[in-house]
């Protein structure tokens, strides 16, 4: 979604953006109704010389000045399709997920050498570039990824038309979750949270909105045999997946972000420009986006307790609500705002365009 909204934005900026995906993906489709340039390419894995010759040609013929990557794997075959296309136009790559493993090998010091600019989406994912990577920190940049906050807007969106459809009350009081069920997005302890609260709280509604990824449906269906094992069922809804996010955030009073761990956070930064008051898990990209107790809550990971009171504070201080939800809202639009992240991007790409691009192999 990043990638897409980054070409659609520079592309009604005046830019010539290609996008290059896998052949019939949604991103390659989605793209072409938008009226972008497409380039179907079969990448999966790591190397592959004949889609290596064809990205080349691509560079070449199309006049290719800046190459942006939005996968580590990508480079690969990125690298030599930009040597190979004669135009050497500097290579980018966007880091949304941190690293495991060491990529410091001769194999990855030669490839991340010809990388001009690594975009970090957050500052934990740009200490892990640094730490497990060649590349030098200088060229390890934070770029956070952004939302709309046109489309998501408080002003412009109807908070009861969700709340119908789920046969809830306008004066009903609704705790709201989204994200794909996976181990890790704290689904359980939100559940957990959600017990305790009902307990002193047996009016405030649960909303989980979000599908199992692809080989995650058993878990999808742990989750839900935990919500009835806790008797849930009058307390929390299962939703199921929702395109219209900003119609689902207007619904809710409060936004729980119970992740184990992420990257970054975006729908916690579709819920805060949506002026919801948040509460977090305060580990990694999160600290990017919610300063505790001015635009947002924090609670330590894997803590249900913790996320229950937390909650309960907010059900019994409808100030604190209002107070946090327009603090939210004022910090994405400064800090997360798609327009303010595209004026950076331009900025990046015109200094790379600047100076040449690195040939030789970065530090060990």
């Amino acid at each position: 979604m990043q990638a897409l909204e980054m070409s659609a934005s520079l592309s009604a900026r005046g830019h010539r953006i290609t996008l290059a995906a896998l052949p019939d993906s949604k991103l390659l489709v989605a793209a072409a109704k938008r009226g972008i340039s497409t380039v179907p390419l079969a990448m999966r894995g790591y190397v592959h010389p004949l889609l290596t010759v064809k990205l080349a040609h691509a560079i070449k013929e199309r006049s290719v000045d800046v190459v942006h990557a939005q996968h580590s794997r990508d480079i690969a075959t990125v690298v030599p399709a930009m040597l190979l296309s004669g135009r050497r136009p500097p290579v980018i790559l966007s880091k949304r997920v941190g690293s495991l493993v060491s990529k410091r090998d001769p194999f990855h010091r030669l490839t991340y050498g010809h990388v001009a600019r690594v975009l970090a989406v957050s500052s934990v994912i740009r200490k892990n570039v640094i730490e497990t990577t060649p590349v030098p920190a200088e060229r390890v940049t934070v770029l956070h990824d952004a939302v709309d906050t046109r489309r998501f807007n408080p002003a412009t969106v109807d908070p009861q038309a969700f709340r119908r459809t789920l046969g809830i009350g306008d004066d009903a009081l609704v705790v709201g979750c989204l994200g794909r069920f996976s181990p890790g997005k704290g689904h359980e302890e939100l559940l957990h949270a959600a017990a305790v609260v009902r307990d002193n709280h047996p009016g405030v509604r649960f909303v989980v909105v979000g599908e199992a990824s692809f080989g995650e449906e058993a878990y999808a269906e742990s989750i839900r045999s935990l919500a009835a094992r806790l008797r849930l069922d009058e307390t929390v809804i299962f939703a199921g997946f929702r395109p219209d996010v900003p119609e689902v955030m207007a619904a809710f009073d409060i936004f729980a972000f119970p992740s184990h761990a992420e990257a970054f956070g975006m729908a916690l930064i579709e819920a805060m420009a949506m002026q919801k008051p948040v509460v977090a898990s305060s580990s990694d990209g999160v600290l990017d986006i919610v300063q505790q107790g001015v635009s947002g809550v924090l609670v330590p990971p894997k803590n249900p307790l913790a996320l229950a009171l937390a909650i309960t504070r907010l059900v019994d201080n409808p100030d604190l609500r209002t107070r946090l939800g327009q603090a939210a809202r004022e910090r994405v639009v400064v800090h997360f705002d798609q327009e303010r992240q595209i004026d950076s991007l331009e900025t990046i790409y015109a200094s790379l365009l600047k100076s040449a691009p690195p040939t030789s192999p970065t530090r060990s």
